[in-house]
C-alpha cells in the first residue's frame, strides 16, 4: 500500500524558472545533491524521456522518466531509487508549481512504496527544495534565466573538507562505535553531559546535544552499509542564528596491518561553501582523536 508525501516551499522566482530548473541538467546541477561533489545529472527533459541522478562516491543515486510536462506548471516523473547497484521499487512523484507572492509555490506529491521510507524521503525533499529555495539569492538563476557572475571570492570558497583517522580497533568495532549510545559516550564528548539519542537505520534520526555548553549535532541517516559507510545529514545546533544542514559521509576500510585497525575517511560537504573551515575541522579532529583515545 502506498504512502502520499507531500513537501510545499516557497521559492522566490517565477514558475517559468523554477520549471525549467528540474528539466536539464545544468538546472538540476545547480540545486540538487549540491553538497555531494561527485554526483552526475542526465536529464532529458520531454515527456518520456529518462533521468538519473547518481553518486558513485555515496552510493545513492534515482532514476526515471518524466510521463507528464505542462509547462510551467506541472511535471509528472517515475522514481526508483538506487542503492548502490540495489534499485528500489517504482514509484511515482507530482510536481505543482504555482504563482504566489511574487515567487513560486512548489508542491512536491511524492507516493512513496512502503511505510518506513515516507521519513526519510522527507528529509530529502526537504533538503533538495530548500537548495532550490536559495538559488536567486546565491546568485544562481535556474536554467533558463540570465547568468549571474561569480565574484573573485567565490573561488576560495571550501565545498568541503576530508579528515582521515587511523584507528586502533578492527572494522566492525569502529563502524558499531559510531551508531550505539553506550560507544559513543565513551568517546564523542566524554565526560560531559552529553546524550545520546540515535536510531540506526535508514531514515533513523539522530541527536548529540549537551545542555552544559548548549551546543548539538542532530541528523539523518541516509545510508548504512555495514562496517564500510555512514551516509547522514548533519545540522549543527548552536547558540545563535540556525545553520544549514549539511552532509556528513564516514568510510571505514582495513588498516595497514590487516584487520587490526581501520582506517576511517570522513568528508563533511557543506550546504554553502566556507570561506573558513577552521572550526569545523578543529571540531572533527577532536572528535576523531578522541575515537582513537577511547576505543577499546
Amino acid at each position: 500500500m502506498t504512502r502520499e508525501l507531500v513537501i510545499t516551499q516557497h521559492v522566490p522566482a517565477p514558475p517559468h524558472q523554477v520549471y525549467a530548473a528540474w528539466l536539464t541538467p545544468e538546472g538540476m546541477s545547480r540545486w540538487w545533491w549540491v553538497s555531494i561533489g561527485d554526483t552526475q545529472y542526465a536529464v532529458d527533459g520531454r515527456v518520456g524521456g529518462d533521468y538519473l541522478v547518481e553518486s558513485v562516491g555515496a552510493g545513492i543515486g534515482v532514476r526515471g522518466t518524466f510521463t507528464r510536462l505542462e509547462e510551467p506548471t506541472l511535471i509528472e516523473l517515475t522514481w526508483t531509487w538506487l542503492d548502490g547497484a540495489v534499485a528500489g521499487p517504482e514509484e511515482h512523484v507530482r510536481v505543482e508549481l504555482a504563482d504566489q507572492d511574487g515567487g513560486t509555490l512548489v508542491t512536491v506529491t511524492h507516493l512513496v512504496a512502503t511505510a518506513d521510507g515516507v521519513e526519510s524521503y522527507r528529509q530529502g525533499w526537504e533538503y533538495v527544495l530548500g537548495n532550490l529555495a536559495r538559488l536567486p539569492h546565491d546568485g544562481q538563476l535556474p536554467s533558463g534565466a540570465p547568468a549571474v557572475a561569480a565574484s573573485p571570492a567565490d573561488a576560495d570558497l571550501q565545498p568541503a573538507i576530508t579528515l582521515t583517522q587511523v584507528v586502533p580497533a578492527p572494522r566492525a568495532d569502529t563502524f558499531a562505535a559510531w551508531l550505539e549510545p553506550e560507544r559513543l559516550a565513551q568517546w564523542w564528548w566524554p565526560g560531559q553531559d552529553t546524550s545520546y539519542v540515535i536510531d540506526a537505520r535508514r531514515g533513523g534520526h539522530f541527536a548529540i546535544r549537551s545542555a552544559q555548553t548548549g551546543l548539538g549535532a542532530t541528523g539523518t541517516y541516509l545510508e548504512l552499509d555495514e562496517g564500510e559507510r555512514i551516509v547522514m545529514t548533519w545540522l549543527w545546533e548552536s547558540p545563535g542564528p540556525a545553520a544549514p544542514q549539511d552532509l556528513v559521509t564516514v568510510t571505514f576500510a582495513d588498516g595497514d596491518d590487516g584487520q587490526a585497525s581501520t582506517l576511517v575517511t570522513l568528508v563533511h560537504e557543506f550546504a554553502v561553501p566556507q570561506a573558513d573551515t577552521t572550526d569545523p575541522t578543529h571540531g572533527w579532529m577532536a572528535v576523531l582523536d578522541s575515537l582513537v583515545e577511547h576505543l577499546p
